[in-house]
This record gives structure tokens, sequence and C-alpha cells, in this order.
């Protein structure tokens, strides 16, 4: 038998660069509980959409996870990239109270950023 086929040692030098960029630990159990590192959820009423001048009387709130990882940038392509995958999740609730519930249910930590300035 002879060694390794040129493309597999192409694909195995592949999947080490990849590997190198993207950390491909989980950050969160099946549960959703945290397994280490410092996630902090922000809770806050989102601004209504600039292209409407009505009033908003009934917004959810948020709670999205802060960026822990800076991303990854492909410089020959111009893609941005990056292993951390829970920035892209955005929970809506009716309420602040339901929002901190959720949070406390979840041992996150949490953020409430809660702007009485403006108008709704």
């Amino acid at each position: 038998m002879t060694g390794p086929l040129k493309r597999d040692v192409q694909t195995n030098r592949a999947n080490r660069k990849f590997e190198e960029h993207v950390d491909l630990r989980p950050t969160i159990d099946i549960n959703g509980s945290q397994m280490g590192g410092d996630r902090v959820a922000r809770i806050f009423l989102p601004s209504r959409s600039v292209m409407t001048s009505a009033r908003v009387s009934r917004q959810p709130w948020l709670l999205v996870f802060e960026q822990q990882v800076p991303p990854v940038i492909d410089y020959l392509m111009g893609y941005t990239g990056g292993s951390d995958t829970l920035t892209q999740v955005e929970l809506r609730f009716p309420s602040r109270d339901a929002a901190i519930a959720y949070a406390e249910r979840h041992k996150l930590d949490y953020i409430v950023v809660d702007d009485r300035g403006r108008d709704l």
C-alpha cells in the first residue's frame, strides 16, 4: 500500500488552515446554558424605522448577544466571517420584564439599555 493520495494531503492542509481561523469548540450546549466564555446579552427597545413617521406604540423588546470574537476577513474575496454564530440570534419579547426573566432563567449575563429620553 502506498502513502496518502495527493488530494488527501491537500484536503488535510485545507482543513488545518480552516481550523486555524475558526474555533470549532461549541460555546453553548444542547440545553442552551453557557459553557465558558463571557457571553453578555443586551436587552433593548429598538428604534422605530426611519421609513415611517408614525409613532409605534407596541414594539417588542430585543435580546441580542454581544460579539465575543472579532470577525475573520477573507482579503481575497472580501467576505467577512467567523465562528461567533450566537451574535446572529435575536429574540423578541413583549415586555422588558419578560426579556429579563428569560435571561435570568437561562443564567445569562445581561445589560438592559433603557432609553427613556426618546418618544415612542
